[in-house]
């Protein structure tokens, strides 16, 4: 697969690096491969979501990956904290300043989802409430041992819509749109693309209102407008 996408892609994106680097691509809208290489060596092959929903983020952090072709951002998205993989971060690494906004596109694909269980959690002094119809999520890493990063997340939400279908790399897709948050009103909306191996049983008949929860990894990119 990396070496089709790489003999295939005539027009690569190229980008600074010792030695000289270039992004391929294979797909597109709504879903890519990209593949990256840095002189002769591969240094990276990702799924990169093109459509996705823009999210003002207020960088906290720029996190390079040993590569210095790929990172992730920490920061807030109207006050709630988010983490996410910088698909773009071999092209835009330099743009950023921590403590400022900028707009990026995100989306996540599922480790897994299925149709949530009508379960309840407990808050302060011992009282308990549902999440039936919640938007919710919180940082897989939280507990232990978990050898989670810091862009991989647990999620419990109401499928928005109807899914559609994506194709990637000749596989089908489902694409689940969902709202992980509504800090301060902003609806945290995302397109949550999910493979068959992906799906719990039964996910393929929610409906529209009914609950998902899973865990996923967020990605995103900087927007161009």
């Amino acid at each position: 697969l990396v070496r089709s996408v790489v003999e295939g892609d005539n027009r690569p994106e190229g980008f600074e690096a010792k030695g000289g680097g270039a992004a391929y691509h294979a797909g597109g809208d709504p879903l890519r491969i990209c593949v990256l290489v840095v002189g002769d060596n591969l240094q990276s092959a990702y799924p990169e979501a093109m459509s996705a929903s823009r999210w003002p983020v207020t960088v906290r952090e720029v996190v390079p990956w040993a590569n210095g072709v790929e990172g992730q951002i920490a920061g807030t998205c109207r006050g709630a904290e988010i983490s996410f993989f910088d698909t773009r971060f071999y092209a835009n690494r330099h743009k950023y300043v921590v403590g400022r906004e900028y707009n990026f596109q995100v989306s996540a694909f599922a480790y897994v989802v299925g149709p949530a269980p009508d379960n309840e959690v407990e808050i302060e002094a011992g009282a308990k409430v549902s999440l039936k119809g919640a938007r919710a999520y919180m940082p897989a890493n939280l507990g232990q041992n978990t050898g989670a990063d810091i862009d991989e997340f647990w999620f419990h939400s109401p499928l928005e819509a109807a899914p559609t279908t994506a194709e990637l790399a000749g596989k089908q897709l489902s694409a689940l749109p969902v709202t992980l948050a509504l800090p301060e009103d902003f609806e945290m909306r995302l397109p949550l693309y999910a493979a068959e191996h992906t799906m719990a049983p039964g996910t393929e008949s929610v409906q529209p209102e009914a609950d998902l929860e899973g865990y996923l990894w967020l990605q995103g990119y900087l927007s161009e407008d």
